[in-house]
């Protein structure tokens, strides 16, 4: 009932007097969902079209780069193939010329910040309008999968970095019982409470609940461990981080709720959210071009490959061709579900937690939890490499942990690393997270 009452009645007012169009947008984004596929490449590439005039009008840095792959206006890119010649831009070099990616046509952008979970902390700017689209394409993922606008929902989520005033925590609260949702702290779970956050889940009894996922997956194998009782909510999202099978079955268990996931980044907010029927991941491409190319910078389907993101609405500090550091998998068969938007086959992790060896192979991290999640007397991990012939693999071990385990997994490493790694074992008794609150499995650093 709240969510109908705020989407018709208190939304509206709230967007009168704020000045916002939300729900226009989410009421556009949602009217897509009934076009056809042709219909949706037709609406991005008029959408893309328009984006590159307005950045060869307004910016610095994209004018100069693009005229040496020989585009001087709209008109030279006349199909995805030609828009595939530009060049990718990184971190680094928005880093090294911020004000060239700025348009002069837009004065009171949003500024944000990524975590620096990668290593490389990073700023970067964005329009109001692109701003709230962005919210729109969000609710739309998290609709259909039952966390929509209003809806009763639950967020084990990180929290602000830095102290809150008392009148900014009442801001907060106000605005949180607004949307129908409570906060959760993810910073601040440990082993040792739990059960706090257990009895907050069944006070509140959330219609949906949203989360990081290690955080969920280690309240759920908490639960599971001690066969507690906890509320279930309708569904289940997972974000921030990438959800392992292991790990959905085990926080399905103890929820006894399906669990769906979604993927994004601070840059671009939601890119893909799974459906209901067969948990593939539709990626928003009436909001985002997004490509995979392989080492060598070419485009590539049916593999994995670098994710290169472009967001087709941020005016005020275009992203174009952005490559974010992400790995995927994109196909080109539809979903066998009623949702046009095509596909994401799998998220494969961030490109710098591929572990190396001397002779230039590469382990991918996805390794790593599959195959710790066989030893039970291992209750969290990190693998890191900080020099190319060495791989520390920090351990918090339980009494289950034996040498023979490591001497397994040892064995295990080696059959992809051929005996090139020095394998250095270290358990501790903690695993610090990142400072925007994810747990990062592998850590490349050469």
């Amino acid at each position: 009932m709240y969510a109908l009452i705020l989407r018709h009645l208190l939304m509206p007012f709230y967007e009168t007097i704020k000045g916002k169009d939300l729900l226009h947008h989410l009421n556009v984004y949602q009217k897509n969902l009934a076009l056809t596929k042709k219909q949706l490449d037709a609406k991005q590439w008029q959408a893309l079209k328009a984006l590159i005039d307005h950045t060869l009008a307004h910016t610095v840095f994209y004018p100069k780069v693009w005229a040496k792959v020989g585009v001087n206006s709209a008109d030279d890119i006349k199909s995805m193939a030609d828009f595939s010649r530009l060049p990718i831009i990184t971190k680094t070099d928005i880093s090294e010329n911020y004000a060239e990616f700025l348009a002069d046509n837009f004065s009171n952008n949003i500024k944000k910040s990524t975590g620096g979970s990668t290593g490389q902390p990073f700023s970067f700017e964005l329009n109001t309008n692109s701003n709230t689209r962005r919210e729109a394409i969000m609710w739309r993922g998290y609709g259909w999968l039952g966390a929509g606008l209003g809806q009763k929902t639950l967020y084990l989520w990180g929290a602000d970095i830095g102290e809150s005033t008392y009148l900014k925590g009442i801001k907060n609260a106000l605005y949180h019982r607004f949307y129908n949702r409570k906060m959760l702290n993810s910073f601040a779970m440990n082993k040792d409470n739990m059960g706090e956050y257990i009895n907050d889940i069944n006070t509140y009894k959330p219609t949906a609940l949203v989360s990081y996922v290690n955080p969920l997956y280690e309240l759920a194998c908490f639960i599971n461990r001690h066969s507690l009782s906890v509320f279930s909510p309708n569904t289940i999202l997972t974000g921030a981080e990438p959800l392992h099978e292991f790990q959905r079955t085990e926080i399905e268990q103890a929820f006894k709720c399906e669990v769906f996931d979604t993927f994004g980044c601070r840059e671009f907010m939601l890119m893909s959210a799974e459906c209901r029927e067969f948990k593939n991941l539709h990626i928003n491409i009436d909001h985002l071009v997004v490509e995979t190319v392989s080492e060598a910078g070419k485009a590539i389907t049916e593999q994995s490959g670098d994710l290169v993101i472009t967001d087709l609405y941020n005016y005020g500090m275009p992203l174009i061709r952005y490559a974010n550091g992400d790995r995927a998998t994109l196909v080109n068969q539809p979903c066998g579900c009623s949702n046009p938007l095509p596909i994401m086959k799998s998220v494969d992790g961030r490109k710098l937690d591929m572990i190396k060896t001397p002779s230039g192979k590469t382990i991918p991290g996805e390794l790593f939890p599959h195959l710790f999640k066989e030893f039970k007397g291992i209750s969290r991990f990190q693998v890191k490499q900080s020099q190319l012939d060495e791989l520390t693999l920090f351990i918090i071990a339980n009494a289950r942990f034996s040498a023979e385990d490591q001497a397994s997994i040892c064995d295990e490493i080696n059959k992809y690393a051929k005996n090139e790694l020095k394998l250095t074992f270290n358990l501790v008794d903690d695993i610090p997270l990142t400072v925007s609150g994810k747990h990062r499995v592998t850590v490349c650093e050469v």
